[in-house]
């Protein structure tokens, strides 16, 4: 035991289950309160922001530190400890005062333990998870230079489990596929074998990874010796998913929800996304950090928090094989079609709960009454929901409602057992099962009810037998009795036999009777005889959800899937989306495409085509701010839509199916990793170059702009002739450097696009697009319109002067632009000592600014779209009075 922890015998108990728990924060609970104590004390008051303390044993003591807060708002605090990555062990009363000292006298220590041990990646409370967030535990087996690595993960929440294989390099991009709570690696794996890990990443003793140790943990978390029928790709993949059920028995107190058989994620089953490529295309966050300003954002329409959690998945990883995007594809279309059914549809599913959180919760012993209820109410919806379904002729929707049907017995039984709402939310509370269920709990019951009336029934007998006045009392030393006064006493000297004497006062004597005693004693022990028998009963219902959970499961799993079905056709139909047509190989086709979260709130948003066959790649011209980096996403988040089984926001679509998708957009550096913009530009264009495929999208955003202009357009040239010459990706670059349009062919491959220079001699599939732009009495109007061609100019001076640099900077800028201009013009190759760049400033002279007419300025600072049309009207006729009565001339 550590000195500074004083000790007495509590903080002896402290020690003892703290050095079992030595990587946790340990919350200790005294009376009311969790304390902590210790080093553990200055962590926890840190995070949680209150006052820390010191507990003294003597006067002269210096004290232990300690913190500690209240356990009926725990909660709270225990999810601030969680969001900070913290690992805390609950140590618990285990037993009641009166227990301990009927076990060791009055100074008897109260027994405490370890009940739960909880980690960011473990939690199931409702407190600690928003209905559509979902965290997973996840652990990771790197790949060696001979053999693949493996991933597993488990939601303990809804008992969703997942397994996939990683080869070398792609780590990375697999594990950002996943909402990782925690990523668990082994403590003694290299530093290098993977390459930066999530912040999430928890080091732990290596033997959890050993392979006699992982099939140990899966044999035993799914009660089977052959693990071959789980269908485990590889040794690695096994020692993954032994060390996440692992881990999770561990925190658990060997405790474990009812869990899916393990889904196996295959490579060639979804598509490969990257990091960098999630966050640059806003997949289920938006860069502004809100969840709504996402692809996300925009989809969920779902009714239940399952369906947003699941569709938050399928959004993170959109499908690579026809089959099973056609599968989702044509139940969508189908729900789409049916506006009358849809709406049933959803009004039925608004009405189910959280099954899998409500059956894990009851199976983990952390369960309430309402859990049951959710249970209950989901199941008596189901057989409604199934007729619902049967006229869908679709065979995903038919395939999810077979199961439907598995929980009538389970439901049935709820029904029959449980009280109407609303329930307890502790099962202690009480009052959650319905009368008729247990006579012996009706009869107690009784008792609490009826406890007074039956006591003055029975005084009012045994004074019509007696003829005395008696009155029945009551205090903390003789429980109940009948008190006679001394003038009945006189009246009556002689009692009845059957009375027992207890206590002569002065106003008269106190009798009890043993069948008085008798109530008394069923009287005060109803309550806790009630709580004992509903207990009783609520293990037994536990018992039964536990024996449906593989139902309850799949039921969870089929009305999930049906909600995120149905939401994507609520939004498609809304918004007049199209079916995109798919085959596994073939070129990417949208007409009228627009952006699906920008075009949500932009009625006058400009919708563009894009057509590449596999090779083709597309330079795209055009001054900044024109829109070239919204078609770029534009074109990403089609495919996505399209992959994941959605409509898509276009005129038509016809897409051969992607296997990866890249996009570099931006510019940032890790100085974390010590990486320039520079060099995380070239680490992302080296992994596109490694492992992009002629079925990949490649989405790049003014490559090689990092560093100095011939470097950078060398580079970016290099890059284009790989990209089209040995990858054959589809590709669509964006770019500043108007010299690679010189790359460009004419029509090649039948093309819309045609070069501005007139060359025969570029790359065969290369175009150059470009997006429109207006100059307008010396201003720019952008079209947000894509055409072929290069771009006559880039307009930066033009630009610089929209985003209101000084108008001296901009003249001189412009200045400088036009020597450079008539340089290259007249030789073809300029010296940079010979540019009026070195020269001396001179003072640029400008016009003196114009006198804004008052009615301009007016209407520029009108917010016009805040205007009724009455205003508006008003507005003009005002307006139009100032001119006639020519106030400025």
């Amino acid at each position: 035991m550590s000195a500074d922890l004083g000790n007495t015998p509590v903080m002896r108990q402290y020690a003892t289950l703290k050095a079992a728990h030595p990587d946790a924060l340990l919350l200790f609970r005294l009376g009311d309160f969790y304390e902590v104590f210790g080093a553990d004390a200055e962590t926890a008051s840190g995070i949680l922001g209150i006052t820390l303390t010191r507990r003294r044993s003597s006067a002269g003591d210096a004290g232990v530190p300690m913190c500690g807060v209240p356990y009926h708002a725990a909660e709270g605090y225990l999810s601030k400890l969680m969001a900070a990555g913290c690992k805390v062990a609950l140590a618990e009363q285990v037993e009641t005062p009166a227990a301990a000292k009927a076990r060791g006298g009055s100074g008897a220590l109260i027994e405490r333990a370890v009940v739960r041990v909880l980690t960011p990646g473990t939690l199931t409370e409702e407190a600690f998870l928003q209905a559509h967030e979902q965290r997973v535990l996840a652990a990771l087996v790197p790949p060696s230079h001979k053999e693949q690595g493996g991933v597993a993960w488990l939601d303990l929440a809804s008992g969703e489990v997942g397994v996939m294989v990683v080869e070398a390099g792609l780590v990375a991009q697999r594990l950002a596929s996943l909402p990782i709570a925690e990523l668990l690696v082994a403590k003694d794996m290299a530093d290098d074998a993977v390459g930066p890990l999530p912040r999430r990443a928890v080091t732990v003793q290596p033997g959890l990874f050993a392979l006699s140790t992982a099939e140990g943990a899966v044999r035993q978390a799914y009660d089977v010796q052959d693990l071959a029928g789980l269908g485990l790709p590889n040794a690695a993949v096994l020692v993954a998913l032994g060390a996440v059920l692992g881990y999770a028995s561990l925190t658990q107190l060997g405790r474990l929800p009812a869990l899916q058989v393990p889904k196996v994620i295959r490579k060639t089953q979804v598509v490969g996304l990257d990091a960098a490529t999630r966050q640059n295309l806003e997949l289920v966050c938006g860069l502004n950090g809100r969840r709504e300003d996402s692809l996300l954002g925009v989809l969920d329409a779902c009714v239940t928090g399952p369906g947003s959690r699941l569709l938050a998945r399928w959004v993170s990883d959109p499908l690579a094989e026809v089959a099973l995007v056609m599968a989702r594809q044509d139940a969508v279309r189908a729900l789409a079609a049916d506006a009358g059914g849809r709406k049933r549809l959803r009004d039925l599913l608004k009405a189910t709960g959280d099954v899998a959180r409500a059956a894990n919760r009851l199976v983990l012993g952390r369960g309430s009454p309402r859990d049951l209820a959710a249970l209950r109410q989901s199941g008596q919806v189901l057989p409604e929901l199934q007729t619902a379904l049967a006229p869908l002729a679709v065979p995903l929707v038919q395939r999810l409602a077979g199961p439907l049907g598995d929980l009538a017995p389970l439901t049935a039984r709820l029904v029959a057992t449980l009280a109407d709402d609303p329930l307890p939310l502790v099962v202690r509370d009480g009052g959650f099962v319905q009368g008729g269920v247990r006579a012996e709990l009706d009869e107690q019951r009784r008792l609490q009810r009826d406890g007074q009336a039956m006591l003055a029934a029975l005084t009012d007998k045994e004074a019509a037998a007696s003829g005395i006045g008696i009155k029945l009392q009551a205090n903390a030393v003789w429980g109940h009795f009948w008190e006679v006064t001394k003038a009945e006493l006189a009246k009556q000297p002689k009692v009845p036999e059957h009375w027992i004497h207890r206590q002569t006062t002065t106003g008269g004597q106190r009798f009890v009777s043993a069948e008085l005693q008798s109530l008394e004693r069923a009287l005060a022990g109803a309550a806790q005889a009630a709580q004992v028998l509903e207990e009783a009963v609520f293990a037994e219902l536990v018992a039964a959800v536990g024996t449906a959970s593989m139902a309850l499961l799949g039921v969870a799993e089929s009305l999930a899937t049906l909600d995120v079905l149905a939401a994507l056709a609520e939004v498609g139909a809304g918004r007049g989306w199209v079916a995109p047509e798919l085959s596994a190989r073939g070129p990417l086709e949208i007409e009228g495409g627009k952006h699906p979260v920008v075009s949500r709130t932009r009625a006058d948003f400009m919708p563009n085509d894009c057509v590449l066959a596999e090779g083709d790649l597309w330079l795209l011209t055009g001054p900044n701010m024109a829109g070239k980096s919204t078609f770029l996403r534009q074109v990403a988040l089609l495919v996505v839509l399209a992959q994941l089984g959605s409509l898509v926001p276009a005129a038509r679509m016809r897409l051969g199916v992607v296997d990866q998708i890249f996009c570099r957009l931006g510019s940032a550096d890790n100085l974390a990793a010590g990486q320039s913009t520079f060099m995380v530009e070239m680490v992302e264009t080296a992994q596109i170059l490694h492992h992009a495929t002629a079925q990949s999208l490649v989405i790049l955003d003014e490559l090689g702009r990092g560093t100095a202009t011939y470097d950078g357009l060398a580079i970016a040239w290099a890059c284009v002739e790989d990209l089209v010459g040995r990858v054959k990706a589809r590709t669509l670059l964006a770019t500043h450097y108007h010299e690679l349009t010189a790359l460009a062919r004419d029509g090649a491959n039948g093309l819309m696009g045609v070069s501005a220079h007139g060359n025969q001699h570029g790359l065969v599939g290369v175009s150059a697009h470009q997006m429109l732009v207006k100059e307008w009495q010396g201003a720019m109007v952008f079209l947000h319109q894509v055409a072929p061609g290069a771009a006559g100019k880039s307009y930066g001076v033009q630009v610089a002067k929209l985003a209101g640099v000084p108008k001296p900077v901009v003249a001189r800028a412009a200045a400088l632009l036009e020597g450079f201009s008539k340089a290259s013009q007249s030789r073809g190759v300029v010296r940079m000592d010979e540019l009026s760049l070195f020269a001396a400033p001179v003072a640029v002279q400008t016009a003196p600014e114009a006198v804004m007419h008052p009615v301009v300025a007016e209407i520029l600072a009108t917010d016009l779209d805040g205007l009724s049309a009455r205003q508006a009207l008003e507005l003009l006729h005002a307006l139009q009075s100032q001119l006639k009565a020519g106030s400025v001339t």
